[in-house]
């Protein structure tokens, strides 16, 4: 079961490992200098991490933050997300929900993404945020100071993928990974995601009830 959970996450973002095998892993050095707060960022932080347990309080919780429903019609990289993790739902094994929203966040319409995958062995819950108009990536020291460390790995292919992982970061108890990414329009990431633009997100584990 955790194959498919593996299949149906990769969609969103939660894995993209085989982009991150092209390229050295590595820890990215903090920077010295405080790192320019990203609206985007701050978006995230205020929807994804308080309830980053628990399904049914973050979908409270999100439309508490002004994000309101969002679905293909929205827009077609959206569309195409929604699309392959409804193949990969029904040719796995695993158990998942999953509801989208979309919100203007400074000068672009992002869009939210939370997921719930379960299993015998875990329960999963994934908060997303996409940009899929971002020209440029977010700048990584935003969110190593944000959760006191630098990137566990780390991937700069600016032809393919730039992505960044902080796993199990113990400021925030209970999470499995922290990710940052950016895809650019036409890249070999972007065409087997089925979009380009900038994907941030938080997963965590549920715990189960005994």
């Amino acid at each position: 079961m955790i194959g498919a959970l593996s299949r149906l996450a990769m969609v969103f973002g939660i894995a993209l490992c085989g982009w991150f095998a092209l390229a050295e892993r590595g820890i990215k050095a903090s920077a010295a200098v405080e790192p320019v707060v990203d609206v985007r960022f701050e978006a995230f932080r205020d929807v994804c991490v308080d309830d980053r347990h628990d399904y049914a309080a973050l979908q409270i919780r999100v439309l508490a933050e002004g994000w309101r429903p969002a679905g293909a019609r929205d827009h077609p990289e959206l569309e195409a997300l929604l699309g392959r993790s409804a193949a990969l739902e029904l040719a796995g094994d695993a158990g998942a929900s999953l509801e989208s929203y979309g919100k203007p966040v400074g000068t672009t319409n992002a869009y939210l993404v939370l997921t719930h995958l379960i299993s015998e062995q875990i329960d999963l819950v994934g908060c997303f945020l996409y940009d899929f108009a971002a020209a440029e990536p977010i700048d990584p020291d935003i969110i190593s100071a944000w959760i006191g460390a630098a990137p566990s790995d780390t991937v700069d292919q600016p032809d393919v993928i730039i992505g960044h992982s902080w796993n199990a970061p113990e400021s925030l108890p209970g999470t499995w990974d922290v990710y940052l990414a950016f895809l650019p329009e036409g890249s070999a990431a972007a065409a087997e995601t089925g979009f380009s633009g900038i994907v941030l997100k938080i997963t965590s584990v549920d715990p189960k009830e005994e």
